[in-house]
């Protein structure tokens, strides 16, 4: 590594410093000048901590940045291994819980991790109340170090009600602005050159904009300061022995404080540190006080990022030692930058965030830049690494209507701001897209942010401990079935198999598990792979007579608590998308357009059947209702409904009515049934629908189906699924045969997209928000992916996002907009 030395700032001379070696986190080793012991202890520490504790990170991507009740949150989970981001393959199962503003889990799904990706979706009811929603996402492993858990909140409105659903997800509350300074370093040190950060903050949690003067004890001003971005900004500042210091503050609102400065030490040590996008300018100053006192005592630098360690040791023979460490060394994201007295103490340290060209290229091409209404487009992607490369990915794409979902692009939680920074530092991260979302460099910004909040890796404090890291939760790529078997008289059951299968054959193809118990009759059945509810039946294998044996099941284990966290939020959630609202009524008014015939029906005041739907013809006004208790057990729709539709049947997963023939230019065609799902119109295949996530299922024809227009000429299939209802997993106990329900991978709904014959706008009206979304899109070995959609009604700007990861770990992101007129 070339190092060179940096011009002089000060009237001190400097000894410049070259580091040794960059080294692999795989094969830590330090090199050491001396007496190296401390320096190997620490190195060695960092090895056991990138190698044998490795960390796994889960970031989600969304359709759209919020959504109203009613609307399916589509999303792909990335799950990452290390600090370079590979995809992890150490871990199966990907816990996803939707938490309502009161802290509590209200629905839960388990994504199936191939690879490290998988992807789900929750549907919200309709009478969802709006407020303030969370999605956490997290592995078992992932539970050794919550603070990887991906956990964001999500605002979602509502068009049917003005209720606020009480939220334990609040804005941080403050009687008034507050204003706090961060010395570089550490300390304000007596005779040193400071560089102070300061952050600002208003009652809401959020910046605000400041600036003040420093006077000291005398009353004399010393220096002047604002700031820049975000309530956040730096002076430098030379505090002189004897005095003490204070801020006159004057926050936005004219309101004004004085505040203390950190105190002085006597004498120190501190690190310095200059980003210049090619290259870390590192100084180590100390005062005289501090220099005098270790004059020839060991100074031992270690520099970490993304898993890899430089580490140098001198002789502090100088008040400043000083080198230059090119960036093109490190990975883009923090870095975090330790001095170490001659013992192993931590005197000093400083993060910086690196902005380097590794990340992804992601090319996104159009056959056309403007578009009509309902139009085909053809999209092409091409992924380079930093190198110039083809890669080969897992990615995901969104493209929304920017006039029905207006984004705040600074505001935004991407691929990037999650993995890169946000998930590395302690605290709230206000616009965290804005250090990203565009070419020009956000560099000092960046800066002054990385000296106000705190490392979340590790603290050094622990990290030396002997008994750090201790990790208790083991990986997890498949279902296990544990329990206890005894005879009648209570004793165990011991060395005796067990047996287990599933109630429907097509859950493990017919395939039967046998274990055996132990000593204290326990079993356990592992390595299962189910997807849904299943049903399973447990039993003893015993040789004559009647099975009197007490089976004891145990149920998984708890979730872990869902924390209270304290970001700033929104009071009313319905305020910052009335856009998306409006829409969101303009489409409800659209299915509800052609039931004039309704209104001239003389309908006798009946007392409707008590069950959920969301049918707009309401509840009581079906030719056939099925309840999804009879539908449980079977493997699909297409068997569970198979001779109970009345008038039907159902092919290769599509329903039709046995009379829905059309004749069209002379052809005589079979028209399918239109297929509703929780609201939303599908693809019209039943069978991209578990039967146990069905709470009921309505057949509407003729008349009833007139409300959905011509659309339901050849019969509706309104589908709503359960409500926040997952399956209980308590302890199971019974004798002889017990059946038991367990909850497996959830399989995925089928994002609806129509397809158009051509761009002709009769008809039901198109009013998309998301017009499409491609959760699994795989480059090739050239780099390359396409796909294709057709647009909604909407005209303006369409918005397309693509963000993930190739095979190497490298990540990218990428926003391309087009026209449609």
């Amino acid at each position: 590594m070339k190092i060179t030395p940096l011009k002089p700032k000060f009237k001190i001379m400097k000894k410049v410093l070259y580091l040794f070696a960059l080294l692999s986190c795989l094969s830590l080793q330090a090199y050491c000048q001396g007496n190296g012991t401390v320096l190997q202890n620490i190195v060695s520490k960092l090895k056991t901590l990138s190698t044998d504790h490795i960390i796994e990170k889960a970031y989600l991507h969304f359709d759209k940045p919020y959504y109203a009740a009613g609307d399916t949150m589509y999303f792909k989970a990335y799950v990452t291994l290390g600090e370079r981001h590979d995809l992890s393959k150490i871990s199966g199962i990907l816990y996803v819980d939707l938490v309502n503003p009161q802290n509590v889990i209200a629905s839960s799904v388990k994504l199936q991790l191939v690879d490290g990706v998988g992807w789900g979706d929750f549907a919200l009811p309709g009478t969802l109340a709006k407020g303030n929603y969370r999605i956490r996402a997290y592995t078992k492993y992932m539970e050794n170090d919550p603070d990887y858990f991906f956990d964001q909140v999500f605002p979602i409105g509502s068009t049917n009600n003005t209720n606020v659903a009480e939220s334990s997800t609040s804005t941080p509350q403050n009687s008034k602005s507050d204003i706090q300074f961060f010395p570089e370093g550490g300390d304000m040190i007596t005779g040193l050159v400071s560089r102070i950060a300061f952050k600002a903050m208003g009652p809401n949690g959020l910046g605000v904009s400041v600036k003040g003067v420093i006077v000291d004890n005398t009353n004399t001003e010393i220096n002047k300061f604002s700031s820049t971005h975000l309530g956040m900004g730096a002076f430098y500042f030379e505090p002189q022995e004897g005095k003490t210091y204070k801020a006159k503050v004057t926050y936005a609102d004219g309101s004004q404080n004085t505040i203390d400065l950190p105190k002085q030490q006597p004498e120190g040590i501190v690190l310095a540190i200059k980003d210049t996008l090619d290259k870390m300018s590192i100084e180590i100053r100390c005062n005289k006080a501090y220099l005098k006192d270790n004059l020839n005592k060991e100074v031992n630098l270690v520099v970490y990022s993304g898993g890899m360690v430089t580490n140098v040791n001198t002789k502090l023979d100088n008040a400043n030692i000083g080198m230059d460490v090119p960036n093109k060394n490190f990975v883009s994201g923090i870095v975090q930058v330790t001095l170490f007295s001659q013992s192993g103490e931590p005197l000093s340290e400083r993060l910086l965030f690196l902005q380097n060209p590794d990340l992804l290229n992601l090319a996104v091409t159009s056959n056309k830049t403007t578009y009509k209404n309902r139009e085909k487009v053809q999209v092409g992607v091409n992924a380079k690494n930093g190198a110039g490369m083809a890669s080969s990915g897992h990615f995901s794409v969104s493209v929304i209507d920017e006039g029905k979902v207006p984004v705040d692009e600074n505001s935004e939680n991407t691929i990037l701001t999650d993995l890169l920074l946000t998930g590395e530092l302690k605290g709230y991260v206000e616009q965290p897209n804005y250090y990203f979302n565009s070419k020009t460099t956000k560099q000092a910004d960046l800066d002054v942010l990385m000296l106000t909040q705190g490392y979340r890796r590790f603290s050094w404090k622990k990290l030396l401990d002997t008994n750090y890291p201790n990790f208790t939760y083991h990986t997890e790529s498949t279902f296990e079935v544990t329990g206890q078997a005894k005879m009648a008289d209570g004793s165990p059951l011991a060395k005796k198999p067990v047996m287990m299968r599933a109630a429907s054959s097509s859950t493990f193809n017919g395939n039967i598990f046998t274990a055996e118990t132990d000593e204290e009759g326990k079993f356990k059945f592992e390595n299962l792979v189910f997807a849904d509810t299943a049903h399973l039946i447990v039993q003893p294998e015993i040789s004559k007579g009647k099975n009197t044996t007490q089976i004891v099941i145990n149920g998984e284990t708890s979730e872990p608590p869902v924390s209270t966290i304290n970001v700033p939020v929104i009071a009313d959630v319905n305020t910052i998308m009335p856009v998306y609202l409006d829409n969101a009524k303009g489409r409800e008014a659209a299915y509800t357009s052609n039931n004039v015939v309704l209104k001239n029906i003389n309908v006798k005041e009946t007392k409707k059947p008590l069950y959920r739907t969301n049918s707009l013809s309401g509840a009581g006004n079906a030719d056939q209702v099925i309840k999804g208790d009879d539908l449980s057990s079977y493997p699909s729709l297409s068997v569970a409904l198979g001779g109970r539709l009345h008038g039907s049947y159902i092919q290769n997963g599509t329903p039709y009515l046995n009379n829905s023939m059309t004749i069209n230019q002379g052809m005589t065609t079979q028209e399918p049934m239109l297929v509703i799902l929780d609201g939303v119109p599908t693809s019209g295949n039943i069978d991209n629908i578990s039967p146990s996530t069905v709470e009921t299922i309505e057949l509407l024809t003729n008349q009833n189906a007139s409300i959905y227009g011509v659309r339901g000429a050849a019969g509706v299939l309104v589908i709503t699924t359960r409500q926040f209802m997952p399956v209980p997993e308590s302890k199971a106990t019974g004798f002889g045969v017990l059946q038991i329900k367990r909850n497996g991978f959830y399989k995925a709904r089928e994002f609806y997209s129509p397809k158009y014959e051509n761009t002709d706008l009769t008809g039901q009206a198109d009013l998309r928000a998301t017009i499409t979304w491609k959760p699994e899109l795989i480059t090739d070995k050239d780099g390359n992916a396409s796909f294709e959609y057709y647009n909604g009604d909407g005209h303006g700007s369409y918005r397309l996002v693509i963000e993930g990861i190739d095979d190497k770990g490298n990540i990218g992101r990428q926003v391309y907009r087009y026209k449609v007129q």
